[in-house]
């Protein structure tokens, strides 16, 4: 076996690797990827039936769905620096290992409740955000830089049919199997993928960097105290001790965190990046994005399946006019985003998302029929299919070539984040002004929440604005010595 390290010439095919399994890797990542994405969507459509079989509420639901999140979130940038150091096929294997066993602890853990699924599913989250990092390093290495486009393209369309088809294969599997299916399911794709990487995937490593641990510690325990804080808002008294401690002890932890960034040599989120205006509005734009979309998809599947009765099939069903049109409308938006810039397409796809989310919002509470709500959801997935792959690539236009991995890890580490916020907010408002108990608790609870996540995605369009025009754009990037290290500082 040849390891190939970052030092060797990308003139050249960068992994001396055969067509053959260069294609081989491109599907094997793909199909990992379509199998982390799976999951997502997958325990969205099974929130109702965890809430009725676990006896959960509506903390634990989105405990189900964060804890995930903030696994995934955190191990993206930790993940690519272990990948440089001891090899990118090992610390994806790894990864599919972790994601692998993980999927089989949930669904072992029903005999022991809600909280051993949370922590079973922070572990997933750990090994999907490994596969999917190391996924993209890995492809990005093996694959000529004049056949990127198509391999992308490849994962990015298999990514689009996960989201797709998604409610559909959730909805099926739950109602001919039990719920612990939705991750049984995974155990054997994962150890098949597992075996091909073995023998298919070149082993590569790039520049080794330092770990940034303390960075990652703090990030997490703020991330977590303040979603805590958030998920308890509409449960308990404004002056609950456990809250305001959890809310007061994440904000401070944010600030300690910015501070150690700004001091470490080898920080995990290098703040000299958000100098570039088009990396951080995508950032900021992707936040209020996953905010958004996470948290609608938290509260609408309940919806479905609670108010209407839907069965577990016919939430899938119900769900695809908003996630359907992903595979067609990404690639259209990213043609555009290359004659347009970002800008407009960013702004306008939120704007669209925060108005049909309002529009469903007044729809339901007003017990307007699910067909009034087609219309609506339909403009809702054409403004997440827009916004996805344009805020991407605001993030990424302007970057230096050789910090691609790292600006493509913190921009999805915040949208993630932003993700984990969305279902957190949606918790606090829906128990702050409905819940369970009758139907109209839940109308109210819905209103509730999912006005504040249309304005929270609406917000997102500020940022959008500052994305440079293309035309006037900077063709200079951020220096990498600057990304690493932040701007000299005088002594």
């Amino acid at each position: 076996m040849r390891i190939v390290t970052a030092s060797e010439s990308p003139a050249e095919d960068p992994a001396g690797v055969s067509s053959r399994r260069q294609r081989q890797t491109v599907i094997i990542t793909s199909v990992t990827a379509f199998m982390v994405g799976l999951d997502v969507l997958v325990i969205m459509v099974a929130l109702p039936t965890l809430l009725q079989t676990l006896r959960a509420n509506a903390s634990g639901l989105a405990w189900t769905v964060n804890a995930y999140e903030i696994g995934f979130a955190g191990a993206l940038l930790t993940s690519s620096a272990l990948g440089d150091r001891y090899g990118r096929r090992a610390v994806f294997i790894a990864g599919v290992a972790v994601f692998t066993a993980g999927s089989a602890w949930c669904a072992l853990s029903s005999a022991s409740g809600m909280g051993m699924l949370i922590v079973a599913r922070a572990f997933q989250g750990i090994g999907g955000g490994t596969g999917m990092a190391l996924g993209l390093a890995i492809v990005t290495v093996v694959t000529p830089p004049a056949k990127r486009g198509t391999a992308f393209g490849i994962w990015g369309a298999i990514m689009g049919i996960a989201v797709a088809v998604g409610p559909l294969i959730g909805g099926a599997i739950l109602y001919f199997l039990p719920w612990q299916w939705i991750f049984w399911v995974n155990v054997p794709i994962g150890v098949t993928l597992i075996v091909l990487s073995f023998f298919s995937i070149e082993e590569t490593k790039g520049d080794v960097r330092r770990l940034d641990l303390i960075g990652l510690i703090i990030a997490t325990t703020a991330i977590v105290l303040l979603l805590q804080a958030l998920i308890r808002v509409g449960s308990v008294r404004w002056y609950d001790p456990a809250m305001l401690v959890g809310l007061v002890a994440g904000i401070i932890g944010f600030f300690v965190f910015v501070r150690w960034e700004q001091r470490c040599s080898h920080p995990m989120i290098p703040l000299a990046m958000f100098r570039n205006k088009s990396f951080t509005g995508g950032c900021l734009a992707s936040f209020a994005l996953g905010a958004g979309l996470y948290g609608n998809a938290f509260i609408f599947t309940q919806y479905l399946e609670l108010v209407l009765g839907a069965n577990s099939i016919g939430v899938g069903l119900r769900l695809l006019p908003w996630v359907a049109l992903a595979p067609f409308v990404a690639p259209v938006a990213g043609v555009l985003a290359d004659r347009l810039g970002e800008r407009p397409i960013v702004t306008a796809a939120l704007a669209m998302f925060a108005a049909a989310f309002f529009t469903i919002g007044i729809l339901v509470t007003s017990g307007q029929t699910y067909v009034t709500l087609i219309v609506p959801l339909l403009v809702a997935g054409i403004g997440v299919a827009a916004a996805f792959p344009t805020t991407a690539t605001a993030v990424m236009r302007s970057m230096d070539p050789g910090r691609f991995a790292i600006a493509s890890g913190v921009s999805t580490t915040i949208r993630q984040t932003g993700a984990g916020f969305g279902v957190a907010l949606a918790v606090a408002m829906f128990s702050g002004f409905g819940g369970y108990g009758s139907g109209r608790q839940f109308f109210n609870g819905f209103g509730a929440a999912v006005y504040a996540l249309a304005a929270i995605t609406l917000l997102g369009v500020i940022p959008a604005l500052i994305i440079p025009a293309l035309k006037s754009r900077s063709a200079e990037p951020v220096p990498p010595s600057e990304i690493l290290t932040g701007p000299a500082r005088s002594s």
